[in-house]
């Protein structure tokens, strides 16, 4: 019988310099960093913070981070009954999930990286968090500071975070005013483009394009999307849902709640830092980190 773990994948933002020390000595990371490097041709295991911000350069390198993670839990006996992704991080669930295998989601995301680059040199943007106050005040401070360009609320983490993206004007106006509004923490993420607003609309179809070029399998564990929250085993719903996901907010909140009615006990957080499992504690759920369990 399956465990009631459900594994969480954590998306931009989670990556850091050194994020590979930890699971450096498993025979799994030399080789997906030789899968990496083969089919990339790069490295990024030595790179600084600020060479790994680059989308184009996290998305792939967060990925292979994540499903690196994944399998040395696996051996370890430690498995989900139940996974989902943050943003990025839905892309390392489906491969725990087996809806694709590694080296064609390293092809995917990366590409998905690449094209989001583009729209980021284009209209230069970013991401806040904002914690503390309700989604319908963060709409409010969203609309008003729209006059300055696009600023939409794009991440539902929790009731009370939620993160707006847009470009930088808008984006800096909406964090005075939530600062104003009595937001507890108002931080700029550490990504490179506006995510998940409308500015990324444009991608749709190419990266829809993209991925008709794969074949997909239907997931071994049940896989909970971004876009609306809920469980899919569909392979067309769930490459579907994954071009919705480019501009479209990132329902995480739900996501959590939907793995929680379903029966997952545990939250594991599979990746680099512990983003997730800090949001899981916030919401009263069971929740450790995978930098924890691996020794």
């Amino acid at each position: 019988m399956l465990t009631k773990n459900a594994f969480i994948f954590p998306g931009q933002g989670s990556q850091y310099q050194g994020m590979l020390k930890k699971i450096e000595k498993f025979e799994i990371t030399k080789r997906y960093l030789g899968i990496f490097k083969d089919i990339l041709g790069y490295s990024f295991e030595n790179m600084t913070d600020e060479e790994l911000l680059p989308t184009s350069v996290t998305q792939p390198s967060l990925y292979t981070v994540s499903a690196i993670y994944f399998e040395i839990l696996k051996e370890k006996g430690i498995i989900p009954f139940i996974v989902a992704g943050h943003s990025l991080g839905e892309f390392s669930a489906l491969y725990a999930s087996e809806f694709f295998n590694f080296n064609d989601g390293l092809k995917i995301v990366s590409f998905r990286g690449k094209i989001m680059e583009e729209v980021a040199k284009a209209i230069p943007g970013c991401m806040a968090a904002i914690i503390g106050l309700r989604e319908e005040v963060v709409y409010e401070i969203c609309l008003k500071a729209s006059k300055y360009g696009v600023v939409e609320p794009v991440n539902f983490n929790s009731l009370d975070q939620i993160v707006i993206s847009g470009v930088n004007e808008a984006l800096d106006k909406a964090c005075i005013l939530a600062k104003e509004k009595g937001a507890k923490i108002v931080k700029k993420l550490n990504v490179s483009a506006p995510f998940h607003s409308s500015l990324m609309l444009p991608l749709r179809e190419k990266f829809a394009e993209k991925l008709n070029e794969f074949t997909f399998s239907k997931p071994k564990f049940p896989v909970v999307q971004n876009y609306d929250g809920e469980v899919h085993a569909d392979p067309l719903i769930i490459k579907q849902n994954l071009f919705y996901q480019l501009n479209n907010p990132v329902l995480w909140n739900k996501s959590l709640d939907t793995m929680r009615a379903r029966g997952a006990k545990e939250f594991i957080e599979v990746g680099p830092k512990k983003v997730l499992t800090n949001i899981c504690i916030s919401k009263g759920l069971s929740a450790k980190s995978s930098e924890d369990l691996i020794n």
